[in-house]
């Protein structure tokens, strides 16, 4: 190990590699601490590896980019070369490659954009890399650095044919078509890398797999790649600039590093306004929040109105019902008089039957003065002891007629109209009359359908009225925030210009007249702070 190169002080070997050695050092001139990379020794005497560590030097030496490598020096110690580089304080991507965990699909996409600036640097100004993989990427931070151009082409019109047919210069997985059957390579060559590099970022392999050389460099020159099995996140941009990356023609790729730089940008563009979105609270349009407001609003109402409507007019059929009942059941009182206090049973029956006949009652029920049923629409009943309603819900009371409510048998709901038969003010039987509810439900609930129907068609108009004219009202509001957008992103000569005559003109007019103000500073700040 060397304690000194030139100025030099060696502090640390960093690596070693097949070509060269590399050794952090001090340069006491300027107090920096950097890297120098050093020829190996037995790797002197070949003129090959001569050439291209010293067009390594030449080809980094000329390249003044944040996202390359910067070369400060080279010189020769014992006849070995060296080249003195910047220090890297970082991790080279293959060693982050290695933990297995996926990257985020920004920072991929950062990683390729920057590795694209990069490349369209070094290829204006004639440099081919031709040896694009994760090793020769460190990252630092948020920032990339490409590094190793050892074996990179510079391109002149005295520039010959570097690669000869069946001489590999690259790494496998990572060289195109054309570098693989050694044809002349040029810049679209770094972009099929790129790709490849891309692919692995986002599927965790490289689209070419094979268990020997021979049959991975068959399948990068005449098989497509696997399917992308990238995270369901994946934007379709994004695939297809892999997708066009990998074309085995040149022709078909991006035809300049600056192209695909300027697509990965805008990839990055599409997934940090994702993300703002994804950040903002969810908003919820005006128009539909006045139209959901309003209608819930009618809604409750009608909904509250129904019901009390509905419970005041079931209440008013019901009476009309008792007051039918009880009327009704007070004159069969009256009428059976007469055959009760003679025992005429035979009339009564008659008059029961009769009743039955003509009316859809439930049931009808004459008792003695002791309780005994002397006539009743179940015949069954007749000469037996009444039994008294069980767990009935009173209605109505009156000295005349006692109303109650219940279910005979636990089938449908009836009135009980009990009304007292009297000769001469003295009791001397009962009568008990049932007259089913479900008629009067029936009509009840058909007043409560149409009162729904009629409360969707006004809930529905409602939301339908208030969402056009939230619509409308959002319109203008749309209108400003475009407006507050490109004054925020500087333009200031942005207007809205629209005439209205309610309080969205004043607002406009205030717009227009603070972007005024903003423009007039700023130009006239100009000649003083050009852009």
């Amino acid at each position: 190990m060397f304690e000194e190169i030139g100025r030099y002080k060696i502090l640390e070997q960093l690596g070693q590699g097949a070509m060269a050695t590399v050794y952090k050092a001090y340069d006491p001139k300027i107090d920096r601490a950097l890297a120098i990379k050093v020829l190996r020794q037995e790797r002197c005497s070949d003129a090959e590896y001569r050439m291209r560590f010293l067009r390594e030097a030449k080809a980094a030496g000329i390249l003044s980019h944040p996202n390359i490598v910067t070369v400060y020096d080279v010189g020769e110690l014992e006849g070995r070369p060296y080249i003195v580089m910047e220090l890297l304080e970082g991790t080279p991507l293959d060693h982050v490659m290695k933990s297995g965990e996926r990257m985020p699909m920004d920072r991929v996409v950062s990683i390729g954009l920057q590795l694209a600036q990069a490349l369209s640097f070094a290829h204006a100004k004639g440099i081919v890399h031709r040896d694009v993989k994760p090793s020769n990427i460190v990252i630092s931070g948020d920032a990339i650095k490409v590094t190793d151009f050892g074996i990179a082409r510079m391109e002149t019109k005295d520039s010959t044919r570097q690669t000869q047919m069946g001489e590999i210069l690259g790494t496998p997985q990572y060289m195109s078509p054309e570098q693989v059957i050694g044809k002349d390579v040029d810049a679209r060559s770094d972009l099929f890398s790129v790709g490849v590099l891309l692919y692995q970022l986002l599927a965790g392999e490289t689209p070419f797999e094979a268990d020997t050389l021979t049959t991975l460099l068959f399948k990068i020159a005449t098989e497509e790649p696997k399917p992308l099995q990238a995270p369901s996140n994946l934007p379709a941009s994004l695939k297809r600039i892999v997708d066009r990356l990998l074309k085995k023609q040149p022709e078909k790729r991006f035809q300049t590093a600056a192209e695909l730089a300027d697509a990965l940008a805008r990839v990055k563009h599409e997934l940090q306004e994702a993300a703002e979105q994804k950040d903002l609270p969810r908003v919820i349009p005006i128009r539909v929040r006045w139209a959901l407001i309003m209608g819930g609003l009618v809604a409750v109402t009608m909904i509250l109105s129904i019901f009390f409507i509905y419970g005041k007019q079931y209440r008013a059929m019901q009476d009309q019902v008792i007051d039918y009942g009880s009327s009704l059941v007070k004159f069969m009182a009256a009428e059976n008089a007469v055959p009760m206090l003679s025992e005429d049973w035979a009339s009564l029956d008659l008059f029961v039957q009769d009743t039955m006949d003509r009316q859809d009652f439930r049931y009808l029920t004459v008792l003695d003065h002791r309780g005994v049923v002397r006539g009743s629409s179940d015949a069954t009943q007749v000469g037996k002891t009444y039994t008294a309603i069980q767990g009935a819900e009173p209605v109505s009371r009156s000295p005349d007629v006692q109303v109650v409510s219940h279910t005979p048998g636990g089938g449908e709901k009836v009135l009980d109209f009990d009304a007292p038969i009297l000769f001469q003010k003295k009791e001397v039987g009962r009568v008990h009359l049932g007259i089913r509810q479900a008629p009067l439900q029936r009509v009840a609930n058909l007043s409560i359908y149409l009162m729904l129907i009629l409360m969707g068609i006004t809930v529905a108009s409602v939301t339908v009225i208030t969402y056009v004219m939230g619509n409308f009202l959002a319109r203008p509001i749309k209108a400003l925030t475009v407006a507050l957008q490109d004054l925020a992103e500087g333009h200031y000569d942005v207007r809205i210009g629209q005439r209205r005559t309610d309080e969205f003109g004043r607002l406009f007019r205030a717009f227009d007249k603070a972007a005024e103000a903003l423009h007039k500073r700023h130009s006239d700040a100009a000649p003083e702070n050009p852009v």
